[in-house]
């Protein structure tokens, strides 16, 4: 799911693209950035691009 927060998608694409609800999405993004002690998305996406997960 992190990978597909780095590539921009919303939370309805990512969704689609695992088969899950926009509400299960929502609810594992917010999980992700609380664990992970970001602000938002595209801190996110700084850490896996500098981590190289792409």
């Amino acid at each position: 799911m992190i990978r597909a927060l780095a590539r921009g998608l919303s939370d309805a694409e990512i969704g689609r693209e695992l088969r899950l609800s926009e509400a299960t999405v929502k609810a594992h993004v917010s999980s992700v950035l609380a664990k992970l002690g970001l602000a938002d998305r595209v801190q996110a996406a700084i850490l896996v691009h500098d981590a190289d997960l792409t």
